[in-house]
Formats: structure tokens, sequence, C-alpha cells
């Protein structure tokens, strides 16, 4: 018994491995296993933002490294900042979400943007995969979907799936904003 345990030992130590491979899989196991989504939370209601930013505070794979109050305050942020995700209201003062998500996804495509917003209306999400957003939560629904929402569009997927679904085009018969 002891031969074929050593005998195994022997053939997986002597198998020839490029050193590259190994630290190739190691940084890949690492980041996975020890990486922090950076998370940005943009809203102009104070009280939103803190108890969004409390909630992401007890996940460990979450790390809020910033706040904004409004679009032009969450572009400078996500331009100094680099966060993985950031969460982004759409009625916003200064400039909205969807704005800003729009120069986001321009300048800062490894920013991915998860809309979370009251509105939830259809034409919001149309507008919101228009400007390049990634998901999208309606407030209501949030309790159950956000910390799902930011693990999902942090790994470059959409959120929910039924978004990547959702035409870049303006559906007929919907009243285009304005």
């Amino acid at each position: 018994m002891d031969e074929g345990l050593k005998l195994e030992a022997e053939q997986y130590l002597i198998k020839p491995v490029e050193s590259d491979s190994i630290v190739a899989w190691a940084e890949k196991f690492l980041d996975k296993t020890l990486r922090r989504i950076k998370v940005l939370v943009v809203d102009d209601h104070a009280v939103v933002r803190e108890g969004i930013c409390a909630l992401l505070s007890l996940q460990k794979d979450m790390e809020v490294i910033g706040e904004a109050v409004d679009g032009r305050d969450a572009i400078d942020k996500v331009q100094r900042l680099t966060p993985n995700v950031a969460v982004m209201d759409i009625v916003m003062p200064v400039m909205s979400g969807l704005e800003a998500t729009k120069r986001i996804t321009q300048e800062c495509p490894e920013t991915k943007v998860l809309i979370l917003t009251q509105y939830d209306e259809e034409e919001n999400m149309f507008v919101a995969k228009q400007v390049g957003a990634y998901g999208f939560i309606a407030k209501s629904a949030a309790s159950s979907d956000l910390l799902t929402g930011i693990r999902t569009v942090g790994e470059g997927r959409y959120f929910p799936k039924s978004f990547a679904y959702v035409s870049a085009n303006w559906p007929e018969g919907m009243d285009e904003p304005k």
C-alpha cells in the first residue's frame, strides 16, 4: 500500500509542468477566491447611499470604494477610483444617472453600471440598455436582488439575465423620451 502511494506522489511530482502555467493558475485561483468587487454607490439621497453601503460592508466579497451624489460626481469618481461596479440611480440633480452611465461606459468600459431606481418603467430599462448599463433593478426589488446583481455585473454579465435580451432599439409604439 505504501508503495502505491509513493508511486503516485513520484509520478505527480515529476510530471513536467511549465512554471508560467502554475503561476497563471495560482493567480486565477487567488483572484477568484480573494477578489473583492470594488463598488461605487451613486444616489442623491444620503440615506439610500448609507443603507447600500451598510449592506455591502457585510459582504466579504465586496468593498465600497466611494460614494457619489450625482452623475457628474460619479464620472469623476469612476475615473479616479476605477470601481468594478457602479450602482447608479437614474434621477439625480446636476447630471442624470443615464447620462453618467453613457459617459462611463464610453470612457471607462472596465466599470460596469448597475441601475438601481424607483422608476422601473419599461422605457427606463430600454434607455438603460441603450446607454450601456449591465443591469437594472427596481428599488422595490433591491432587498432580494442587489447583492446578486452586483456579483453578476461584476463578472461582466447582465442582470437579470433577461436584461441581456432587452433590445437596444426603441420598441415600436413606445414614445421615446425627449
